[in-house]
């Protein structure tokens, strides 16, 4: 969770962003025209909706008037099934049942049609788990039962981790203590993205840490990110960024 100071910073930096575009257009602008103009150094829609709530808000808070209301046409309704056949799609490349931003990430469709077909987002998952729940590829039921149970799992080596990583920062302390596996040198390690600046053969390698591959978007960092993803456990695919899962090594080295 982000200290309130570093709210305070990105809500700044947000209506700084706006200001300038709308002096730019000469008018307020819309979440179309920001796009349109931000640059790559500006935040992207999905973190202004996370900050604050609507686009509308973020307007008001810039000193702004919201455009007027255009009444959107209505949207064809979405047939039951793509719903579900999308919903399920989503947990099968997640391996679980997706939280809401991890969802935002992936699905088609927003959680609105789910909310308005089942009434809330919980009574869309237990109807859909209850009725489809052959056409999961996972036992979404034992994992939950795991995830209760279950004891922290043991390094199969000796190590000053004695367990298997459960975090960003216990990820971060394996891999240090097993980087002359893969011949880097550690030029810094930081708390802004990306988390470090890593050296191999006289070439600097930039690096996100995450604990899972997935975090990686659910923190809604660039989907172009010319550099390596080191995380414990790569549990999605991030397209062309360059995965290091440790907990994919270790497997592969100890159980020869």
């Amino acid at each position: 969770m982000k200290h309130k100071f570093d709210i305070q910073d990105e809500k700044e930096s947000i209506k700084k962003s706006i200001i300038r575009i709308s002096k730019l257009l000469g008018k307020t602008p819309t979440q179309k025209e920001y796009k349109l103009h931000r640059t790559d150094n500006e935040f992207s829609i999905e973190p202004i909706f996370y900050r604050y709530g609507k686009w509308s808000n973020a307007l008001k808070a810039a000193g702004l008037n919201p455009n007027p209301f255009q009444k959107p046409p209505k949207r064809p309704e979405i047939e039951e099934e793509e719903l579900i056949k999308n919903f399920i799609q989503v947990s099968n490349l997640s391996g679980k049942i997706p939280a809401t931003n991890e969802f935002r990430v992936h699905s088609k469709y927003s959680w609105r049609p789910y909310i308005t077909k089942w009434n809330s987002r919980k009574d869309a998952i237990n109807y859909i788990t209850a009725k489809y729940k052959t056409r999961f590829s996972f036992d979404f039921e034992l994992k939950r039962n795991i995830k209760q149970k279950s004891k922290r799992k043991r390094m199969p080596f000796d190590c000053p981790l004695i367990y298997e990583p459960t975090n960003e920062f216990e990820t971060i302390a394996l891999f240090c203590f097993m980087i002359d596996e893969w011949g880097y040198k550690i030029k810094n390690i930081r708390a802004d993205f990306p988390d470090g600046i890593l050296e191999k053969d006289g070439k600097e390698v930039l690096v996100e840490f995450e604990f899972l591959s997935s975090n990686y978007l659910q923190h809604c960092h660039p989907k172009t990110f010319e550099g390596l993803c080191i995380c414990w456990r790569k549990d999605i695919d991030l397209g062309n960024i360059e995965i290091l899962s440790l907990e994919e090594y270790i497997r592969n080295k100890y159980s020869k």
